[in-house]
C-alpha cells in the first residue's frame, strides 16, 4: 500500500477500535440477566422457573471483542512503525508540511473574513440636554456623522494571502505526490470499507484457524 492508503487504513483502525470500545461498554453486553419466578410462594400448585432475559439485538461477546481490540493494538503499532519508516524515505517532512499548511489556510480564512468589513459613512442621532430661558431642562436631537476607515493595508493583506495560498497549493501538491508515490511495508488484515461486524467476523475466522493450527 502507499502512504495515502496507509493513512486511510490508520483512520479505519481508529474507527473500528472506537466501535469495539463502545460495544464492550453497553450494559446488555456486560451483564446476563436472569429472572427467577417464585410462583410457589403464593401458589403451592405452581412450579418455580427461571428464565434468561434475551437481548433484542445480536452482538459479539465481550471476550471476543477484547481479543479483537488487543489484535488491533498490535496492528496499529505495526502500521505506525511502517508509516514512520516510509516517511523517512522521502525528502519532504509530511507532518511538518501539513501542520504549516493548516496555518496558511487559517490565515487565508481570517484575512478573507477581515476584508468583509467595508468602510462606510453613516449618520446617527443623539440626544443632548440644555436649559431653556425659564431654566427648565429640555432635550434636543442632533446628528452625529460616523466615519469608518480600514485600520489595515488592504493591498498588502491581499498580496500576502495570494502568496501564502499559492505556496499552500504547491505544498499540498507535494504532499499528495509523496503520499501516492511512497510505499508502506504493511499488509492490511481488513478491508478499509468493512463494517465493525465485518471486522469482528474476519477476526473470529482468523482466530479459529490459528487455534486449529496449534
Amino acid at each position: 500500500m502507499n502512504l495515502k492508503e496507509a493513512f486511510r487504513y490508520q483512520n479505519f483502525l481508529d474507527q473500528m477500535f472506537s466501535a469495539a470500545a463502545l460495544s464492550i461498554q453497553k450494559r446488555d453486553h456486560c451483564l446476563t440477566q436472569t429472572r427467577n419466578h417464585r410462583c410457589s410462594k403464593v401458589n403451592p400448585d405452581a412450579t418455580d422457573f427461571e428464565e434468561e432475559v434475551k437481548v433484542e439485538e445480536e452482538f459479539f461477546a465481550n471476550d471476543d471483542v477484547i481479543k479483537a481490540m488487543l489484535f488491533m493494538i498490535v496492528e496499529k503499532e505495526k502500521l505506525t512503525i511502517a508509516i514512520n519508516n516510509a516517511k523517512k524515505s522521502i525528502d519532504l517532512d509530511i507532518d511538518a508540511a501539513v501542520a504549516v499548511n493548516k496555518y496558511r489556510q487559517q490565515l487565508n480564512s481570517a484575512v478573507t473574513f477581515m476584508m468583509r468589513f467595508k468602510p462606510c459613512n453613516r449618520v446617527e442621532t443623539e440626544i443632548g440636554h440644555k436649559f431653556n430661558v425659564a431654566g427648565d431642562p429640555v432635550d434636543y436631537k442632533y446628528d452625529v456623522e460616523v466615519t469608518s476607515v480600514e485600520a489595515y493595508d488592504r493591498d498588502a493583506a491581499k498580496k500576502a494571502v495570494k502568496e501564502i495560498i499559492s505556496y499552500a497549493d504547491k505544498t499540498s501538491s507535494e504532499i499528495d505526490a509523496a503520499k501516492v508515490n511512497t510505499k508502506v511495508e504493511y499488509t492490511p488484515v481488513f478491508d478499509v470499507n468493512d463494517s465493525f461486524e465485518d471486522v469482528m467476523n474476519t477476526f473470529l475466522n482468523m482466530n479459529e484457524i490459528m487455534e486449529k493450527s496449534l
